[in-house]
């Protein structure tokens, strides 16, 4: 009788088989968590961005008056602001005189610029004011 000779272990092309999954495996891996990375990034850039817009909202009318105009500054060496506020019109139809109302609307608007790397990435926030009319001058 003949012996078959038996096997043990892998054959050369399993082997290559093999490690050539685990490389794509590996590969698609580490494309999720830099994809992850570069989200979190952004995710924290715009959070930064957002808090010293509502930052720079809430100091309206604390230190800075509520008043027709534009005023600029930067919040850090990269990122500019400019804030833009203008009376705000309400579209009303009927009997109504605006004139002589309890309040004034103004609308307010921060313009925040940021360079990143040799980009400019521009983020716009609108928000409206009351501020009480002041009757003693001639509108």
């Amino acid at each position: 009788m003949i012996k078959r000779m038996q096997h043990k272990g892998f054959t050369l092309l399993e082997i290559l088989v093999a490690f050539t999954m685990l490389a794509v495996t590996f590969a698609t891996v580490m494309q999720i968590i830099a994809g992850s990375s570069k989200n979190t990034v952004k995710a924290s850039h715009n959070t930064k961005i957002a808090l010293l817009s509502q930052s720079k909202f809430d100091e309206l009318g604390l230190f800075e008056p509520i008043e027709e105009g534009s005023t600029s500054g930067s919040f850090d060496d990269n990122t500019s602001w400019v804030l833009d506020i203008v009376p705000f019109e309400a579209p009303y139809e009927g009997d109504y005189n605006q004139e002589f109302s309890a309040v004034d609307l103004m609308d307010v608007t921060l313009t925040v610029t940021t360079e990143i790397g040799n980009r400019v990435e521009t983020n716009v926030f609108r928000t409206l004011r009351a501020i009480t009319p002041d009757y003693t001058q001639a509108r």
